[in-house]
């Protein structure tokens, strides 16, 4: 028989009243979260990764995710995801904010 130790009182007021201190039906409910989770993290990174690939705009990822742009802006520093591309070459935006500011 599958043992829980819960150190916390609000977790285990949870097990107690929504798992009848059932650990097996305890332990599937949080296994089930837990693959939820890594599979809705996975589809955030794969959308990211299109995002940095030009292949989806920011609106289109927050509309697929269901969330705001501020909270897609949150998951993109989360996972190391940058609204400019550091790679990316500015020089000629550069000259031309410069020609710009001269006029």
């Amino acid at each position: 028989m599958t043992q829980v130790k819960i150190n916390d009182l609000w977790f285990e007021n949870i097990y107690i009243t929504e798992f009848n201190a059932n650990p097996m039906e305890f332990v599937s409910k949080f296994k089930t979260f837990l693959i939820q989770e890594r599979q809705k993290e996975q589809k955030i990174i794969s959308l990211l990764q299109r995002y940095k690939n030009i292949e989806l705009s920011l609106g289109n990822i927050a509309q697929k995710l269901n969330i705001d742009k501020e909270e897609l802006l949150s998951l993109m520093k989360k996972y190391d995801f940058y609204l400019v591309d550091e790679e990316c070459d500015l020089s000629q935006d550069e000259k031309t904010i410069n020609k710009y500011l001269a006029n």
